[in-house]
């Protein structure tokens, strides 16, 4: 994996585990101080957005549509979770070049 491509790769996965953590972290907090808990989703889907960019980013450096990945990994974190193992596990297609970017 070239470097570009790993860090789009890393930088998704720490934006799944912020969206995780905070939507973990932030849930308890309001709902000990008594408020209602829809921001708990709007933060995390915030946070998820990032990792949906570098979704996409990545599938394009692997030759793929960063549309079709992407787009499905902007609905959620659950959504981008099932992107990024679907990316790990299908790889670059054949004859893709990795993109050098510098």
């Amino acid at each position: 994996m070239s470097a570009p491509t790993a860090r789009h790769s890393r930088s998704a996965l720490i934006f799944l585990i912020a969206a995780i953590v905070a939507a973990l972290v932030s849930m308890p907090l309001l709902r000990a101080v008594g408020m209602v808990l829809w921001p708990v989703f709007v933060i995390a889907w915030l946070i998820n957005l990032g990792a949906a960019w570098h979704l996409a980013q990545w599938a394009r450096q692997q030759g793929r549509s960063e549309w079709a990945y992407g787009l499905p990994a902007a609905l959620g974190t659950v959504a981008s979770i099932v992107v990024y193992v679907l990316l790990a596990l299908l790889g670059p297609k054949r004859g893709a070049q990795p993109e050098i970017t510098g």
